[in-house]
């Protein structure tokens, strides 16, 4: 029993090594107690094991417990998508299930020992070990790169390519238990795994083709607002010189009742008559945040749709013309920010006075910094450190471009809610 239960621990305890290393950055527990739970979950197994066996259950049946036991354990420390986490689960199966297979078959050819001895123990181990560098590095760059490509559609059914490949090394690459395994399973095995590499890899690079697409769409989406609002401010200038041509044109009728008036000496006449037409030409504000036109304009536009509605809205801008980044990508930012901000502010309490606050400084020559606080009525919805969206299905594509534009000038993009306040702090280092 002791030797079977040394075999069971060396094949068994490498999975937490691999199934948590790439998910640390989404762990719900600090790396220690991360570490405490895989050698809890471990004992939990061997001794579920060692339970089964000792009562007569055949240890190859027993071994099978180890999935499920490990997986309620890894869905519970993980935070992020599921279909993510079973891509991963099932691709570390995989992986250990080729181990194993070299280590018996290097067991049966060079020391002739069996499947469940301590020298099969020490095989696995020793190929784990020669063998975790590679992995851990590129389950990892798998692990970040199927994180940063928000598709929740995608993971559904994403997991089950891993859990084919699964299935086909248990049902048709031989039985190494019974020792129908031979050199050519072991190769179909490995291949099998390599094939896994090769399909991952693609599945990423197609969805970070659809990442880029769905970014030039939301960029598309802000730019044909900005040309709108453009356009609105072009009409309204058209408008206003139209009024001043009317004006100049009637100065002149103006001008003779004035001077009638003024001969006939009725100076309360003039008076109301000024007043009168003062009223027909209200003082218009101008808003001007920043030199740059693009900006002003967004600002402009968000101001007015925040004034409308109720809102306080307090924009402070300290930063040079034309922006550090593109002024195109700039608008984007400083837009979806704006417009989730009043999107937010649209369901607070009567009671509660809404509030936007824009902050945006520039140190030096590229470092820009962005604040953006406003109320909001109740904490979004967090799926890791991702926000989901409130209008559809999935993430919030907004805060995903600004994620991603952040990330692009090697900044950082935080958001936070707290006592009905979101705060979004975005840091910019081109």
């Amino acid at each position: 029993m002791t030797e079977l239960l040394f075999n069971e621990f060396c094949s068994t305890y490498p999975f937490h090594m691999f199934a948590y290393l790439p998910f640390r950055a989404y762990l719900r527990c600090s790396g220690k107690r991360a570490i405490l739970i895989s050698v809890f979950a471990e004992a939990v197994y061997l001794a579920i094991f060692a339970t089964l066996v000792y009562l007569g259950f055949p240890a190859v049946y027993v071994q099978y417990l180890a999935i499920p036991i490990f997986g309620v354990f890894l869905y519970y420390l993980v935070q992020t998508n599921i279909g993510i986490i079973t891509f991963q689960y099932t691709f570390v199966l995989d992986y250990l299930m080729v181990i194993r297979a070299c280590s018996f078959f290097i067991c049966k050819k060079f020391f002739n020992c069996g499947f469940y001895t301590w020298q099969s123990g020490i095989i696995t181990l020793i190929l784990v070990l020669l063998t975790a560098c590679f992995m851990i590095k590129r389950l990892s760059e798998i692990m970040d790169s199927l994180s940063a490509i928000q598709a929740p559609a995608i993971w559904r059914t994403a997991w089950l390519l891993p859990f084919s490949t699964t299935m086909i090394i248990v049902l048709l690459t031989g039985n190494i238990r019974d020792g129908s395994f031979n050199q050519a399973h072991l190769i179909a095995r490995i291949l099998l795994l390599v094939c896994m590499f090769l399909t991952s890899h693609t599945q990423i690079l197609l969805l970070q083709f659809f990442k880029d697409q769905a970014e030039a769409a939301a960029k598309s989406e802000t730019m044909e607002k900005l040309l709108k609002i453009q356009s609105d401010q072009y009409n309204l200038l058209t408008a206003r010189i139209q009024d001043n041509r009317r004006a100049r044109h009637d100065f002149r009728q103006h001008l003779a009742v004035i001077r009638d008036c003024a001969d006939r000496g009725d100076l309360a006449s003039p008076k109301n008559y000024l007043n009168d037409y003062e009223n027909m030409f209200p003082i218009q504000e101008v808003r001007t945040y920043c030199k740059n036109y693009a900006v002003n304009a967004i600002l402009s536009f968000y101001a007015e749709k925040a004034e409308k509605t109720g809102i306080t809205m307090q924009v402070s801008i300290r930063m040079d013309d034309p922006p550090v980044i593109p002024e195109t990508e700039f608008c984007v930012l400083i837009g979806n920010l704006l417009e989730n901000a009043v999107d937010a502010c649209a369901g607070i309490d009567e009671d509660i006075q809404p509030f936007i606050r824009l902050h945006v400084v520039q140190t030096g020559f590229s470092m820009l910094s962005i604040t953006a606080d406003n109320t909001s009525s109740g904490s979004p919805n967090w799926s890791g450190d991702k926000l989901l969206s409130t209008k559809h299905s999935g993430y919030g594509i907004g805060t995903e471009s600004i994620r991603m534009i952040a990330e692009r000038y090697h900044g950082d993009a935080r958001f936070t809610w707290k006592d009905g306040i979101f705060y979004a702090s975005i840091m910019l280092n081109p």
